[in-house]
């Protein structure tokens, strides 16, 4: 069984944010910025699990998307990682594998301040 990757995350206006620059979302995707054009370097991905802290009514829009499980136990065990699944269908980075998997020990994902997905980057991008 593939096991996703660790995720430290800075996109502290993103809903799933949370302090420590964890992922609270249970699934993220990570794509091409560009529809159709090849990645060849991190500013042409973006984190597509963006969802805006904007009041509550943001929190309760990606409510659907949430590790509570992680959540949880990564609350009260120390050392437990709270680690969403990751997709990624960047075919052009190295650490893309067959099924959209990631096979990076870490990703990190940049864009402090984001105001929506394409203000967001997979920092770990390598090309192939």
């Amino acid at each position: 069984m593939h096991k996703s990757p660790r995720v430290l995350c800075e996109v502290n206006t993103c809903t799933h944010w949370l302090l420590g620059n964890l992922c609270t979302a249970a699934n993220i995707d990570i794509l091409y910025e560009e529809e159709g054009k090849m990645a060849q370097k991190d500013a042409h991905t973006e984190c597509k699990t963006f969802y805006k802290k904007n009041g509550i009514t943001s929190y309760l829009g990606s409510m659907d998307n949430v590790n509570w499980g992680g959540l949880v136990s990564g609350s009260f065990r120390e050392g437990q990682q709270i680690t969403p699944a990751v997709v990624c269908i960047v075919e052009s980075c190295k650490y893309w594998a067959k099924g959209n998997l990631c096979e990076a020990e870490t990703i990190q994902v940049s864009g402090q301040n984001a105001n929506e997905c394409q203000d967001t980057n997979c920092k770990t991008f390598e090309e192939k």
